[in-house]
């Protein structure tokens, strides 16, 4: 998707939070922040350069409009670079998130979000996907629908890459359920699953599921659904059509719920292919722990010129320690291979860490560490990468 597209979707939110109520409107915080980084960056061991001195800087702009209604924020970022071995300061990347609630009514809530991620360092890309050597952009989002009766979402993700060779992939999902049936405990479900995927605009797979089913409130903080149903496939490139079984199956169970120490929700959707999630979180008043594993079908492009599946294993740690320091702690264990064929996987793995401090108000400092390895596979061989950085990063502005 266009970065056109992703501003429209931010203008929309902007407007439906303004138009929620005209106090709201002016109630828009302005938070600009300036962030100053100077690392080291160790290339493997073979190398004949085996670091290379970074300085960065990344200048900031967050808006954020709390409301009785609505919730939006707006995140923006640039990062300059300048190198030892490269006359700077080069632009190296940009970041762009949106987050958009409202619920104007007890059974109405709209819920949007989006992100671009665009760079041409390999550590700076988000933590799902393979690595990609040129510059390249991820631009990800999609937004949710939750009314008395009806009940829809939509995701995409696109991967752009600059380079000729390398194929750009867009992947989209939906799902639609309507509730003929509602009843205090249990509902009755019908409902409409589809996905789209493209490898330089070109369609190379989808795949539409219409299911039956119930969701069922068993307590107040455990929930589980099932459906089953047929989905129908499609490979234009291949010219086949296949009809298989179709089955979604899901719980969401609280913290407490069975004995469960964390809250924990997992969803099943068989369609083409079997994907779905398991994750779990403890959210607390100085700290958070959450874990995702993930099995996705969809179209990576880069390399691969075919669909692409991929498994993930993301996790996110944040404490708060003795003295005002905060530690946090984020990466990822993921595979990804062509679809349709047994072949061997190409394997990422990325490690981030930082304790920063506080100095003053206006002014935070951090110590960070960042590593990336990616095994090569003998379809793909000079994907083979491993790096490592350390930098220490200086905040300026309001906190």
């Amino acid at each position: 998707m266009a970065a056109s597209a992703w501003l429209s979707l931010a203008s929309a939110a902007i407007c439906l939070a303004s138009s929620a109520s005209p106090r709201a409107a002016l109630a828009l915080t302005v938070a600009p922040e300036m962030g100053l980084e100077f690392r080291a960056d160790r290339a493997p061991a073979a190398s004949a350069a085996a670091s290379d001195w970074v300085a960065r800087m990344t200048p900031q702009l967050v808006l954020t409009h709390l409301g009785s209604i609505t919730t939006l924020e707006m995140t923006g970022s640039r990062s300059y670079d300048s190198r030892e071995s490269v006359a700077g300061p080069v632009r190296t990347g940009d970041v762009a998130e949106l987050r958009f609630v409202s619920a104007p009514a007890r059974h109405s809530k709209l819920s949007m979000d989006a992100r671009y991620v665009g760079s041409r360092d390999p550590l700076d890309l988000d933590r799902q996907g393979p690595l990609a050597f040129s510059e390249s952009a991820i631009a990800s989002g999609g937004g949710r629908l939750e009314l008395w009766r009806l009940e829809g979402e939509y995701r995409v993700r696109e991967h752009t890459y600059q380079s000729s060779h390398a194929s750009d992939g867009i992947s989209q999902t939906w799902d639609a359920a309507a509730f003929p049936i509602r009843w205090p405990e249990t509902d009755g479900v019908v409902g409409w699953h589809g996905r789209d995927e493209r490898l330089n605009r070109t369609p190379v797979l989808s795949s539409n599921a219409v299911t039956l089913g119930i969701r069922r409130n068993h307590l107040e903080t455990l929930t589980t659904e099932l459906e089953l149903g047929a989905a129908e496939t499609r490979e234009p490139a291949r010219g086949t059509k296949s009809l298989d079984l179709a089955v979604v199956a899901g719980a969401t169970a609280q913290r407490g719920t069975l004995r469960l120490p964390l809250d924990v929700r997992f969803r099943v959707l068989r369609d083409a292919a079997t994907t779905g999630f398991v994750e779990a979180s403890l959210p607390g008043s100085r700290s958070r722990l959450s874990a995702r594993w993930e099995r996705t079908l969809g179209a990576e492009g880069g390399v691969f010129r075919d669909p692409t599946l991929s498994q993930y294993l993301t996790f996110d740690v944040r404490d708060t320690l003795a003295g005002e320091y905060a530690l946090s702690f984020e990466g990822s264990l993921g595979s990804t291979r062509v679809f349709d064929r047994p072949g061997p996987w190409l394997k990422t793995n990325r490690l981030w860490m930082e304790v920063a401090r506080p100095i003053a108000r206006w002014l935070t400092a951090g110590l960070e560490y960042s590593f990336v390895n990616q095994d090569a596979t003998s379809e793909v061989p000079s994907w083979a990468f491993r790096r490592s950085r350390v930098g220490l990063r200086l905040t300026m502005g309001a906190q």
